[in-house]
């Protein structure tokens, strides 16, 4: 897949967030990294896992997730945890 302008970007974005959803049950929060990978795209996402009060307590997993060409996720891992404060 090839990306020739921002909207792609924004839906291959999107899309890869309802599919981290789907498969972890978390909601995703920000897109920290996005670059090319060999065989298709890699994103690093965060990702709720636990929701806090005040919010600066909520616990967040980083999730290093690469897809495919078509924007599937091939393959996902957590790489982190962190209170949002810290982040």
């Amino acid at each position: 897949m090839s990306l020739s302008a921002t909207q792609d970007l924004t839906t291959l974005i999107e899309d890869t967030k309802r599919q981290m959803t789907v498969i972890t049950g978390l909601s995703p929060e920000t897109v920290s990294e996005f670059d090319r990978a060999e065989q298709g795209w890699r994103l690093n996402i965060d990702m709720l896992e636990h929701r806090s009060i005040p919010r600066t307590q909520d616990l967040l997993a980083s999730f290093e997730v690469e897809l495919d060409d078509a924007g599937h996720v091939a393959r996902w891992r957590r790489t982190g945890r962190f209170m949002r404060g810290q982040g």
